[in-house]
């Protein structure tokens, strides 16, 4: 009997420990899944924080922005893409911009055009201008007077007019690394958030190393 009273408690005591080594792993478990989305978050804010803005295009929370009105020159890959959202205007270059039109004008198109598409713009129309174009455009901007226009920097790819757009999102940037600065940076965030690409609404100082960045 005293053997058996001996190992009901050696048994009793083995019982206990797994489940409270059970309780304790799943605790663990929970813990260290809450670390890894604090950790993500947080690696999150210091990347926008270093880039001086916010991610309020296709985020974990919707920006819940409507999609405003914008004039698009250029129906090739990008342009098309864009007029996906609706509430635009679709021109080809040598078409006319509405002097008396509002909201943004997104210029979808190759650099050896955008010469051409600033001369026939409106004066009234000129600070409505959104430059998507890849390269360094400051001194033409500069130039032009246009230096402090919207400027976006496009991580996206699309192979083909059929082909789903490709978001510029990594491992390492869940946030996705287009970005975009100026009076009408918030309406394209919104515009790409409809299509279910992202948008960092950067400031002026923040966008110039972004812009190096993508240079190099």
């Amino acid at each position: 009997m005293r053997h058996q009273a001996v190992l009901f408690a050696v048994l009793s005591i083995i019982v206990t420990s797994d489940a409270w080594l059970s309780n304790h792993m799943k605790r663990v478990s929970v813990k260290v899944m809450g670390s890894r989305a604090a950790d993500k978050r947080e690696r999150k804010k210091q990347w926008l924080g270093k880039r001086g803005g916010n991610v309020s295009a296709g985020d974990d929370a919707s920006s819940g922005g409507q999609v405003p009105f914008s004039e698009i020159i250029g129906s090739g890959r990008i342009g098309a893409l864009l007029a996906e959202a609706g509430k635009c205007k679709v021109l080809g270059r040598e078409d006319s911009i509405d002097s008396e039109g509002k909201g943004s004008i997104l210029i979808a198109t190759r650099n050896d055009s955008l010469e051409s598409i600033v001369e026939k713009c409106p004066e009234n129309r000129r600070k409505d201008l959104v430059f998507m174009q890849n390269g360094y455009l400051d001194k033409f901007l500069d130039s032009k007077g246009l230096l402090g226009n919207t400027q976006v920097l496009l991580y996206l790819s699309k192979a083909s007019m059929e082909a789903k757009a490709v978001d510029g999102v990594t491992s390492v940037n869940p946030e996705g690394l287009t970005a975009a600065t100026g009076i009408h940076a918030q309406a394209f965030a919104d515009r790409l958030a409809s299509l279910d690409l992202k948008c960092n609404v950067v400031s002026p100082k923040s966008y110039r190393p972004a812009m190096f960045e993508k240079l190099m």
